[in-house]
């Protein structure tokens, strides 16, 4: 008969719980709310790993634990987190080098304007969906008078609370990078004269390095791609750029 040996109480068996805990992510290349996740990993120095999927031909095993069946899903030791900022949230909970400020009414309001954030992504997704320039037009001013509420209570810098980093900068870094490309097909740059404060938090958020090694080199082109294969009133100003015939069979 073979006997089992006992789990070890020393550094091997806790070099084992560290391994078993270690965070993967669940993720889709393009998905912003999967970058919130991620800058928050990175700033924070979470060793973690991460696996791509499929979202319009998702495996089994995802469809399984994702109640949503949507990405970002962080899974630990077994347990499977879902949402972006309940993501967040547990890294902040769980991990040093905290993003949500200390004071229990600027946390609060901290959260508030993550939960606005992701309504201005959502506008940013919509733009891409829309087929009639009125209704493109339309969500662009939505999102424009959004970031004029955003302007009212942003601080004068470089980030959101004034000097440190928190979860709301994490909520608009992804929405920034996407209306710099969208700026590439359409006239939406944020600028000084509507937005001084908010631009230069844009500039800001766009140079940390957590956030521009979030973007591969290949990004823009693959978004591109994205826009052009939704088939909206953007995606004419991409009819006439030039695609290899692998990436026209990836669209078509």
């Amino acid at each position: 008969m073979i006997q089992e040996k006992p789990v070890n109480n020393d550094l091997t068996s806790v070099k084992l719980r560290e391994e078993y805990m270690k965070p993967k992510l669940i993720s889709f290349k393009l998905c912003p709310f999967v970058k919130r996740a991620e800058i928050a990993l990175r700033y924070k120095a979470i060793q973690y790993e991460i696996d791509y999927i499929d979202l319009a031909n998702p495996p089994e095993w995802f469809i399984d634990i994702s109640p949503f069946k949507k990405v970002p899903i962080l899974l630990v030791g077994g347990h499977v987190i879902f949402e972006s900022t309940v993501i967040c949230e547990y890294l902040d909970d769980a991990y040093p080098n905290k993003l949500h400020p200390d004071d229990l009414i600027l946390r609060a309001e901290n959260r508030s304007w993550v939960e606005f954030g992701s309504a201005c992504l959502w506008d940013s997704f919509y733009m891409t969906v829309k087929e009639e320039k009125d209704d493109f037009c339309r969500v662009r001013e939505d999102l424009f008078i959004k970031l004029d509420q955003v302007e009212r209570v942003i601080s004068d810098g470089p980030f959101f609370n004034g000097n440190k980093f928190s979860f709301v900068d994490v909520g608009f870094a992804p929405l920034f990078q996407l209306l710099e490309y969208i700026g590439e097909l359409n006239p939406i740059k944020i600028t000084a004269k509507r937005h001084p404060k908010i631009l230069e938090w844009k500039k800001q958020l766009l140079e940390l390095k957590e956030v521009k090694d979030l973007y591969p080199p290949d990004f823009k082109e693959l978004y591109f791609e994205q826009i052009l294969k939704r088939q909206g009133y953007l995606s004419k100003s991409l009819d006439n750029r030039k695609y290899d015939s692998s990436i026209k069979k990836r669209i078509y």
